[in-house]
């Protein structure tokens, strides 16, 4: 899994600390491996038809890593439960207009 260093912006792979500056980057491997696996989740919850569990790990997965994939499984998990705002917010976020809106 290619990081791209916080501190200097050197992409690497499978490294621990950046090779460039030494920054630390197994918590930032830890968070986008934990941010992979919610989104798993709530695409099997969606498959399965348990909306608002897919919302759920959807919005984990998100908030992880700002993922447009994360985004667009959490618009199509909120449209059944008519909340205008939040659909909203998650068309935002999955068009790429919002960025991090809360």
């Amino acid at each position: 899994m290619t990081i791209a260093c916080p501190a200097c912006g050197k992409k690497s792979e499978d490294v621990r600390e950046c090779p460039r500056c030494g920054c630390e980057l197994s918590i930032l491997e830890m968070i986008t491996r934990a941010a992979a696996r919610e989104l798993v989740t709530g695409r099997e919850s969606f498959l399965a038809g348990d909306m608002q569990s897919a919302l759920h790990h959807a919005g984990k997965s998100w908030y992880l890593k700002k993922n447009p994939g994360a985004a667009r499984l959490a618009f199509l998990s909120a449209l059944p439960a008519g909340d205008p705002a939040q659909i909203d917010r998650w068309y935002a976020r999955a068009s790429g207009s919002a960025g991090e809106v809360s």
